[in-house]
């Protein structure tokens, strides 16, 4: 899991313009009140407010940056390029009516162009971003944060592109122009752990930590990176650090739940993703991690409940439909998983990896027509070429033995991925051993799986709802 609390890219750097304006007007009234709502992050209010303005004047300028803010940051959440494109017409009208002296109308433009480059993965929108970046880089008359902020963002480019140490460059250039940019504290850490260097990224959390001490998201992403360095204890420590600054901090409770999950304490897990939802009932991805927490518990109804919120919150993420789909098959609704998965696969083809489970649905309910474009997808690749996924969509189909598909194990590059796959092959196994009637050795087989201790993989929670059923755990 990854759920830092550095959700929106210009939450950090807005310092937003205070205008030479008359304060008694209604449309002064409106634009503060979206200012507010924009920074408390109430995006569609932002949107009605900031709408009503610009239908009296369409060139108020600071109505179109506070707009084309509120568009790019529902466009992310959303990972909706319409409305991120939205934002960056708005930014674009911002830049031209109030000018090129507003630097902070640049923030919403370039955010929203790197977004879109990271939803749609063109590189044209990121170097529109450098360009521009550079541009009003290149202005002497820049503010200490102004420079901050424009790094930031440019920075922000250099992830999309891979270029790591270009973006730490930035981010440091804007702690050495603007000292107190927390944006750029979290993003040079970040850009650490990317770099798959441990050690600086924890310096880097660390003095982030020292320069904002009373700030909960340097806990909790500390926290984090922290957790997923198996750091279990320590990353405990700055969760409930940040929950200290303050106890309604919905991201601080849900990753505390996920590192006592870890931990295999999945009552205080699922308490603090019950908590992260109270304070936050519409983060679609509170109630995954829940639902993931109850299915771990042999609790299939509620798993289910969770994740149908979670769709309905985030319709058109493939993963909350594959966890729908694993929750129905537990549940022993095969119809209704293979449904979950299928939608799962067409909305994203490289969800893939569900195309054993999908071929074992198949198998299960008699629905033996289904199985030929799967099978075919594997079947067609060169023998050499074949993956993990393409053995055991042959083995669920009849077409190599057991032995095959424990020998196409020891092709597994790591350790750790040999005994994942070992987990899914005895699992596998086993259910084809319970369809043939051999039950017995069917409960050996996920007595394997248990072994492997992958407790995070869907084939061990198969094991554990196949034991229970047969009266073994």
């Amino acid at each position: 899991m990854s759920l830092h609390g550095c959700v929106s890219g210009l939450m950090f750097v807005f310092a937003l313009t205070t205008l030479a304006i008359a304060q008694d007007s209604e449309a002064d009234k409106l634009k503060t009140d979206a200012e507010a709502a924009y920074q408390s992050g109430d995006f569609p209010k932002c949107l009605d407010l900031t709408t009503r303005v610009l239908s009296q004047n369409p060139n108020d300028h600071k109505a179109l940056y506070l707009r084309a803010s509120a568009h790019v940051e529902m466009g992310v959440v959303r990972r909706d390029g319409k409305e991120l494109r939205l934002g960056i017409e708005d930014a674009r009208e911002s830049l031209r009516a109030g000018g090129s002296k507003e630097i902070n109308y640049y923030l919403p433009y370039m955010y929203g162009m790197t977004s879109l480059a990271n939803l749609e993965g063109r590189k044209e929108h990121v170097d529109v971003v450098l360009q521009v970046g550079q541009s009003v880089l290149s202005r002497t008359t820049l503010t200490p944060e102004q420079r901050a902020n424009i790094l930031y963002q440019r920075a922000a480019a250099y992830i999309h592109l891979k270029n790591v140490d270009a973006a730490v460059q930035d981010y440091q250039a804007a702690i050495k122009s603007f000292p107190g940019h927390l944006g750029s504290h979290v993003g040079l850490a970040e850009s650490y752990v990317v770099a798959n260097q441990p050690d600086k990224a924890l310096q880097a959390f660390s003095d982030a930590v020292q320069m904002f001490p009373k700030n909960p998201l340097v806990y909790n992403n500390r926290g984090l990176f922290l957790q997923h360095q198996g750091r279990l204890k320590d990353a405990m420590a700055d969760f409930n650090m940040a929950l200290q600054i303050d106890p309604k901090y919905a991201v601080a409770y849900a990753n505390r739940g996920f590192t006592h999950q870890v931990d295999r304490n999945l009552p205080l897990a699922e308490a603090d993703f019950s908590e992260a939802i109270k304070l936050d009932p519409k983060h679609p991805l509170f109630y995954s991690l829940r639902g993931t927490c109850r299915l771990s518990q042999l609790n299939t109804d509620g798993a289910i409940d969770d994740y149908n919120q979670a769709i309905r919150l985030d319709p058109q993420n493939p993963v909350a439909q594959a966890d729908l789909g694993f929750a129905k098959y537990f549940a022993k609704d095969y119809a209704g998983a293979l449904a979950s998965f299928d939608q799962s696969v067409a909305m994203n083809a490289n969800m893939r990896y569900l195309n054993p489970w999908r071929s074992w649905v198949l198998v299960s309910i008699g629905k033996l027509d289904g199985l030929p474009p799967i099978l075919e997808a594997s079947t067609k690749r060169p023998e050499a070429e074949r993956d993990w996924i393409d053995q055991l969509v042959l083995f669920l189909n009849g077409k190599i033995s057991e032995q095959d598909l424990v020998k196409a194990v020891d092709k597994a590059t790591n350790a750790t991925l040999k005994n994942a796959q070992l987990c899914e092959a005895y699992y596998f196994i086993g259910e084809r051993r319970a369809q043939a009637g051999d039950k017995a050795n069917a409960a050996a087989f996920y007595q394997q799986v248990i072994k492997t201790n992958a407790v995070d993989l869907s084939a061990y929670r198969g094991a554990q709802y196949a034991l229970r059923a047969a009266g073994s755990q």
